[in-house]
């Protein structure tokens, strides 16, 4: 079984590969929208020069590891202004705080854990679904009222999209501990014996 904390590095080391590509594509403006013939496009009420997308991904990062860095480092016991000194914002700070991440999240019972993995894992999709990453799939919930024969949740998703192994089922639901469960099958009928099993356990 994946050790809890292995998802967690997994998730900052992702998010620090993230954040140089994003730092190139934010003062790109958006092509995709409407611009006269000979003019860059820029959305008329984009708040911030370049691409708003990008620049909303790229500083969600540097706020979630400075604000998840700074709580592990209080339930570790630590207390301001000490090692809760704001870091400066620089992407090697970011990357410093997604490290610092990994190494606390051992002290972290139950609950932080939760908190910690669900909000890494919603800046990764925030990020792959910023179009030039695009690595984001699409996915669509598996009916019936299948539960994971593993977690025993009804979080089971089937891939949609034809580049990235179409047919795929995942599990999108979580373990006891609190871990992403992460259970995958290529396709839906390979899932059908593990789910056969669970009713018969069950």
């Amino acid at each position: 079984m994946t050790d809890p904390a292995d998802l967690v590095q997994e998730a900052c080391g992702l998010l620090a590969q993230l954040v140089p590509r994003l730092r190139r594509e934010a003062p790109v403006p958006d092509e995709t929208a409407f611009a006269a013939p000979g003019m860059t496009a820029r959305p008329a009420a984009a708040p911030l020069p370049g691409n708003p997308a990008a620049i909303y991904a790229l500083t969600s990062i540097h706020a979630t590891a400075r604000q998840l860095e700074g709580v592990l480092k209080y339930a570790a016991g630590a207390r301001r202004p000490g090692p809760l000194a704001a870091r400066g914002g620089s992407d090697a700070n970011t990357a410093g705080a997604l490290a610092a991440i990994t190494s606390l999240i051992g002290i972290a019972d139950d609950d932080l854990y939760r908190l910690v993995i669900s909000e890494l894992e919603q800046r990764l999709d925030e990020a792959r679904q910023f179009r030039a990453i695009d690595e984001a799939g699409q996915w669509r919930s598996v009916g019936g009222g299948s539960v994971c024969p593993f977690c025993r949740g009804s979080s089971l998703k089937a891939l949609l999209d034809a580049r990235r192994q179409p047919g795929r089922i995942q599990c999108f639901g979580h373990r006891e501990s609190g871990a992403p469960c992460r259970a995958t099958w290529p396709r839906l009928a390979d899932i059908v014996p593990d789910l056969a099993r669970a009713e018969e356990a069950g």
